[in-house]
């Protein structure tokens, strides 16, 4: 026994020798003289736009009177089109679906369905174009929301039909159209002031929000050089603070661009007590405007 164990020592012990006897045996590599430059690599491709076109709100109007939205919606999108007060929801639901399958129908209660009233401002400041997008393709389940999808397409489970297509051109340019109705031509235009001349505080220097923001929208203000440098999606021309990006702004509820402008995110400096609430709700519906043509008479898609 004790022999074999002896034995088992003396063969380990010569494995780590001949261990480090192979790894002292090993080339040695000379980098005191390379020249290789790691190169930067190439900025990653643009992401390809949700939105097929640049919306128009004065085109989206035509839209509105011709899809008929003016029958439940109101001619100035109040909600108080002449079918409103008599509007009710298809009464089906996820039980009367069930039952249908096994040969019971039934019939849900018809509730009264109040069409969307597009200057309630608390209403439009939860929403977002692309949710809005996505209500008139596919309809408000359970609602009298009809879906007015693309050619073919069909409308989401409960919500109904009434047959009337829109190209996707044709619902974003009624959207847009739509979400003029929560500001005033007057106000957009203080938006448009307050964001290229109002002076603020920041880093011990006094800044509007054109500065970085560019007065076009597309952070190519006096700082923009810089945070493009040090911000990829600035560099890329998209993302955050990027209001020519659709893609960002279709997708934002003003709701988060107010908490952004009011708390700061990233870079973005906080303005909780420089701006007031009035002023940044402004700014916020002017931002909107980088990304569709908005009609900036007075009374304009009223």
């Amino acid at each position: 026994m004790l022999g074999m164990l002896g034995r088992t020592r003396l063969l380990s012990a010569l494995l780590v020798t001949g261990s480090l006897f192979l790894a002292a045996c090993q080339p040695t590599v000379n980098v005191s003289r390379a020249t290789a430059r790691l190169q930067p690599a190439p900025p990653a491709p643009r992401d390809p736009r949700l939105v097929p076109v640049r919306p128009s709100a004065i085109e989206g109007r035509r839209v509105f009177q011709r899809a008929q939205c003016v029958i439940c919606h109101g001619p100035e999108g109040l909600g108080n089109g002449p079918a409103a007060a008599n509007l009710k929801s298809p009464g089906k639901n996820l039980m009367t679906d069930f039952f249908r399958l096994i040969g019971i129908r039934l019939r849900g209660d018809q509730l009264p369905s109040r069409p969307a009233n597009f200057h309630n401002p608390v209403a439009m400041r939860l929403n977002s174009p692309f949710s809005m997008y996505e209500t008139v393709t596919r309809g408000r389940p359970h609602t009298a929301m009809p879906a007015f999808p693309r050619k073919g397409g069909k409308p989401a489970y409960g919500a109904v039909s009434f047959g009337v297509n829109l190209t996707d051109e044709e619902r974003w340019h009624v959207i847009f159209h739509e979400w003029t109705y929560q500001s005033t031509p007057a106000e957009i235009r203080r938006g448009k002031r307050l964001y290229e001349t109002k002076l603020i505080g920041v880093e011990g220097t006094a800044l509007t929000c054109a500065a970085c923001h560019g007065t076009a929208g597309n952070g190519r203000g006096p700082r923009g050089a810089q945070l493009s440098r040090e911000l990829w999606h600035w560099a890329r021309g998209q993302g955050p603070g990027i209001f020519t990006d659709i893609n960002l702004m279709a997708q934002r509820k003003p709701t988060e661009l107010y908490q952004a402008i009011v708390d700061g995110r990233g870079r973005m400096p906080a303005y909780r007590g420089k701006l007031a609430d009035d002023e940044i709700w402004a700014v916020v519906n002017y931002l909107y405007t980088f990304v569709y043509d908005y009609p900036w008479g007075e009374g304009a898609g009223r």
